[in-house]
């Protein structure tokens, strides 16, 4: 087998590649963002009824889901002007 076939993808299986990624990135931001949600509304529960040792626990979740939901914002706003830039500068 040839190293030079086998290390070239074409554009065609590239833009494949990522557009399986990009679909799970969106998921990954869902999935975050439904679990912002839900661990804010529960560490505010656990806040009212004076459980200090489980409200420091959700907040150290909180931090995750956000750092998850943050980075995932990132490469879909990367990807969203990348795409954008690259079809107004496409010459027609």
């Amino acid at each position: 087998m040839d190293m030079e076939a086998a290390q070239r993808i074409d554009r065609a299986t590239w833009k494949r590649y990522l557009f399986y990624l990009d679909l799970c990135i969106i998921a990954v931001f869902a999935v975050s963002l439904i679990l912002l949600v839900r661990h804010s509304f529960l560490g505010g529960q656990w806040y009212e009824r004076g459980e200090l040792q489980q409200t420091t626990d959700l907040l150290w979740m909180i931090v995750a889901d956000a750092a998850f939901l943050v980075a995932s914002l990132a490469w879909i706003f990367y990807r969203f002007f990348r795409n954008q830039y690259l079809v107004m500068t496409r010459k027609f």
